[in-house]
């Protein structure tokens, strides 16, 4: 869920602790595959190629599981900032500024599905024009700010964040449809 908030004429997004969960999740794994790597370390025998393997395969969920810890915190932290200069992106990481007279392409794009919110998006704020791939989606690549919007913050984002936008820019936003897509 995203949390909307205004402050000193700024518009405030934020999320809310839906990847707080997720930080949980992987710093359980993450210490569970800790655990299992010093106890597969006998440091007083041969090893075996079987344990050999585990070792490298358990080594290797440790990096995924880290990454995927850094992710969340980095996601879960994240705000953004839509203000009469510009938009920025905070996050426990770095922070990022676009002013509104770089920003060439922006708007909400379909993103794809989830198995409890339904379809995702992307809030985005770009300094070039992203392709349209579809009349739901634009093919986001490049440097851009961007946030997630599942489908139930969908119509509080075009209801409250796009009119607050339009009055920043003359660029048209691109509007993603809203519409049940097949995964």
């Amino acid at each position: 869920m995203l949390k909307l908030s205004e402050s000193n004429g700024d518009l405030i997004l934020k999320r809310n602790t839906y990847f707080l969960g997720g930080i949980l999740i992987a710093g359980i794994m993450a210490l569970g595959g800790l655990f299992v790597i010093f106890a597969s370390l006998p440091f007083d025998e041969d090893y075996a190629f079987a344990e050999i393997f585990g070792l490298i395969f358990v080594c290797l969920w440790e990096v995924g599981v880290i990454y995927a810890v850094v992710y969340f915190m980095r996601e879960y932290s994240k705000y953004i900032v839509i203000s009469k200069e510009g938009i920025s992106c905070h996050t426990c990481f770095k922070k990022e500024f676009i002013k509104w007279s770089n920003i060439k392409d922006w708007g909400l794009s379909y993103c794809g599905q989830t198995r409890f919110e339904g379809n995702t998006y992307y809030l985005y704020f770009s300094e070039h024009e992203c392709p349209v791939k579809n009349e739901c989606r634009k093919k986001l690549k490049g440097r851009m700010i961007k946030t997630f919007v599942i489908s139930e913050d969908y119509y509080l984002v075009v209801d409250n964040v796009i009119p607050f936008c339009e009055e920043k820019t003359a660029v048209m936003p691109f509007i993603g449809k809203d519409k049940f897509h097949i995964i």
